[in-house]
């Protein structure tokens, strides 16, 4: 049994609206809202490192490796789902986020916007100047106090 965090019912309250074809179109998909804004957010994730496929943050993999221990999120269907049991926690403790509506509203104008193409998101990413100024393997968000 974990604690859930805020960012692991933000996780989980995308899956309940969204699948994902793979774990790669979340990471990249919350870089984009992370980058969206020149202040921190207070949800944001700013632990991102510049990979050859993308971007990747250490803190979201371990969120989605607590969710998937507690059975919470599987892989099926080719694309990672939420299970009936993660619906039930998101259910009891997911009003906690109407803190977070500007973060949610950026995920949610960006998954539109995007559709959930994870080549568009991707393609998205390697756009965006904050991943570019970074070298392959470097943090990206270098200016955060992480």
């Amino acid at each position: 049994m974990i604690i859930y965090s805020m960012q692991h019912l933000l996780i989980l309250r995308l899956f309940m609206c969204y699948k994902f074809q793979n774990k790669a179109v979340l990471h990249h998909l919350l870089f984009l809202v992370s980058a969206a804004k020149s202040e921190e957010q207070a949800l944001g994730f700013y632990d991102f490192t510049r990979l050859g496929s993308g971007a990747y943050s250490y803190s979201i993999q371990r969120l989605l490796d607590d969710l998937k221990a507690e059975k919470l999120i599987e892989e099926g269907d080719g694309c990672l789902q939420i299970t009936d049991q993660g619906r039930h926690i998101y259910v009891s403790l997911g009003s906690s986020l109407k803190a977070f509506t500007n973060f949610w509203d950026l995920c949610f104008a960006i998954m539109e916007r995007y559709r959930g193409d994870s080549r568009k998101l991707k393609c998205r990413v390697f756009c965006d100047i904050t991943f570019r100024r970074a070298r392959i393997g470097e943090r990206i968000f270098d200016y955060c106090l992480y």
